[in-house]
């Protein structure tokens, strides 16, 4: 094994990610390209990266055909629906239903060869595992994750893993849950050795380490302005093919809407108001969970 250490990002969404439900409203979780993820993970020197689309590896199996173009590693992954909160496989060549248990899904995952991760395990936004995971044959748990940028749950993750390492050790992981290509990299995980053998074992024998930074909140609102964007030209498509089964009305609505968020301040605004939200949920779950982390 190779005496340098290399970083890689195991958190990471493309268009095949499919439509995510907030607030009431419906949009693409993502619409990155598989060659643009590539492109940004080159650029900030990653060695392996890992598509983790969720519930389903079609993501991870089109942008490995890049491996060579790139010169970077791609690892097959899922970040899974389970009854309990999301699980992220790694090292993946088979598809996974969602909604399985957990216990099922990890068994499924390492069944494959693969590695079991825990993904944002504090989460107050998306389904998060929390103390649940200290109950399973997990490898590893996400200890940091640059899409949350609260300074809050990150801390909580770490702490617990940390105060409970003496009866479950796991391997730390930093990524970050990039949804935009240019968040790649933002979070990442870092490890003895330069391709994804060694990061394989480094993770099984619980040695790495992670870093980096939360994503900008101008890298958010760009997200969010492109997912509605994306909306709106699907649904101008829908005009012509039909392929949205949804109301002409329904349709005109969400185009008027479309048009004013992206042509107004909104997506500004709304990130703004969006970032004091989430600290605050951040708060709610510092309390919840008993901790105070200076």
């Amino acid at each position: 094994m190779s005496e340098e250490y290399s970083k890689c990002d195991l958190h990471i969404h493309t268009k095949y990610s499919g439509y995510t439900k907030y607030m009431g409203l419906t949009f693409p979780d993502s619409v990155e390209e598989p060659k643009r993820i590539m492109k940004y993970a080159k650029k900030k020197n990653l060695n392996v990266i890992a598509i983790t689309d969720h519930n389903t590896i079609k993501g991870g199996l089109e942008t490995k055909k890049l491996e060579k173009e790139y010169g970077v590693e791609v690892i097959v992954g899922c970040e899974f629906s389970t009854t309990e909160g999301e699980i992220i496989g790694l090292f993946l060549n088979e598809e996974i239903p969602k909604k399985l248990s957990p216990e099922e899904t990890i068994d499924r995952i390492h069944e494959q060869g693969g590695l079991a991760i825990v993904p944002h395990p504090y989460s107050p936004i998306c389904h998060a595992i929390g103390d649940k995971m200290f109950d399973l044959k997990v490898d590893g748990v996400e200890v940091f994750n640059a899409y949350h940028r609260d300074g809050i749950v990150n801390n909580i993750a770490l702490e617990k893993v940390v105060s409970n390492y003496h009866k479950k050790p796991v391997a730390f992981i930093g990524s970050s849950d990039a949804h935009l290509a240019k968040m790649v990299g933002n979070g990442h995980t870092i490890f003895k050795g330069i391709d994804s053998d060694d990061l394989y074992r480094a993770i099984i024998n619980k040695n790495t380490s992670y870093g980096g930074k939360p994503t900008p909140l101008i890298d958010i609102i760009l997200w969010s302005y492109g997912m509605v964007y994306e909306s709106e030209k699907r649904i101008l498509k829908s005009f012509i093919n039909n392929n949205l089964n949804i109301s002409f009305y329904k349709k005109i609505m969400a185009l008027i809407g479309g048009f004013v968020y992206i042509s107004t301040p909104l997506p500004i605004i709304s990130g703004i108001l969006g970032n004091y939200y989430l600290k605050r949920k951040a708060k709610s779950k510092l309390k919840e969970v008993g901790m105070s982390i200076g």
